[in-house]
């Protein structure tokens, strides 16, 4: 799964990289220690081009009675996601990208576990996502999202046996357009190129999300 990442980068790196506008009035500072049911800057396509939107990590589907279900579904496995009733609608029509400096893994030891940090070589890492919009029994509209995972590839293996969908420069625009088919967005849907990134130990500080500073990415001794 992925339950922990970062992203360090304000809008302005965001929407170069991405080519993709700021929300109007919406803001973001960037954040070494992100957690499930945080506001998160995510990528989508709308008519008038590409948009970065705050939304919370944890998708509420548009039938849900109640939000909390969204604390559920911060991950969708993506060998499931077309049969899954929480995430098939926004497979077909609300796919999006979370943009990450980099994500955390623990390795369970005999008696404890031990934090890692997944960052890329160069660039920024473009996880693939669903989001879908929710409206409460008080007419206030949410905007949610679920990153999609999909089995280790060599360098995650080790930690863990699965790892955030992690799309190449080249799988974006298609991973956003409403016109790709299903089958080729399946395809999409694969361990990121092990020389693409790599993985050091950090400090156990990055176990509370309270904690939020450089020193949750910065590498660690390991004895």
């Amino acid at each position: 799964m992925c339950g922990r990442f970062a992203n360090i980068e304000k809008f302005e790196k965001l929407a170069a990289y991405y080519n993709a506008t700021p929300f109007k009035g919406q803001e973001w500072q960037g954040s070494y220690n992100i957690a499930p049911t945080q506001m998160i800057p995510v990528i989508v396509d709308e008519p008038e081009g590409r948009e970065i939107r705050l939304m919370k990590w944890g998708l509420v589907p548009f039938w849900a009675k109640d939000a909390k279900i969204g604390t559920s579904m911060i991950n969708a496995r993506a060998e499931t996601i077309k049969e899954k009733p929480g995430f098939r609608d926004s497979f077909k029509s609300k796919r999006c990208i979370i943009p990450a400096s980099g994500f955390f893994e623990w390795k369970k030891l005999t008696t404890a576990k031990e934090p890692y940090y997944f960052s890329p070589k160069e660039g920024i890492f473009s996880f693939a996502g669903l989001w879908s919009a929710w409206v409460s029994p008080d007419n206030i509209e949410l905007e949610s999202f679920t990153i999609i995972t999909t089995t280790a590839n060599k360098v995650v293996k080790p930690i863990h046996d699965r790892m955030p969908v992690i799309l190449g420069h080249n799988s974006m625009a298609a991973w956003l357009s409403q016109t790709t088919k299903q089958k080729e967005l399946q395809e999409i849907l694969m361990p990121c190129p092990d020389d693409q990134m790599q993985c050091f130990a950090v400090s156990k500080l990055v176990n509370s999300p309270k904690n939020n500073g450089p020193e949750c990415i910065e590498r660690a001794n390991v004895s």
